[in-house]
């Protein structure tokens, strides 16, 4: 846990650094030189560029770095691939070593004594 801990700080640090500096950098430069096709303004697409960056590798931090992170991950996606391979759709034919082929059987049929509630129906004028 510690050695996640400490890449995923560095991480940060690393990435988050981009945005003081791009806030210096606002305050210093000239207004002329914040527009379109300046070097502010690519910096400032990186900086964002670099925090997207930051904010979705932590998965892949702790998949690296995290055994236990790691071994959790693997048990949840065995047990979602087996799901699906035990309940194919109905009336799906496979190929291959886990073909599979599923005959309906005969459908339970309603009870013709059982009363069904019946829907309610109100007048229009009733509504309003």
């Amino acid at each position: 846990m510690t050695k996640t801990l400490v890449v995923v700080v560095l991480m940060f640090m690393s990435c988050q650094l981009l945005n003081p500096i791009r806030r210096i950098l606002w305050a210093v430069l000239p207004r002329r030189h914040l527009g379109c096709g300046s070097f502010y303004f690519y910096f400032t697409y990186l900086t964002s560029l670099v925090l997207a960056i930051d904010v979705s590798s932590h998965f892949f931090i702790y998949s690296v770095c995290n055994k236990r992170f790691k071994e959790k991950l693997l048990q949840k996606w065995r047990r979602i691939v087996s799901r699906a391979s035990l309940s194919p759709a109905v009336g799906a034919v496979e190929e291959g070593p886990a073909a599979v082929n599923v005959i309906p059987g005969p459908q339970p049929r309603a009870r013709e004594d059982a009363e069904l509630p019946q829907p309610v129906v109100m007048p229009i004028e009733a509504r309003m």
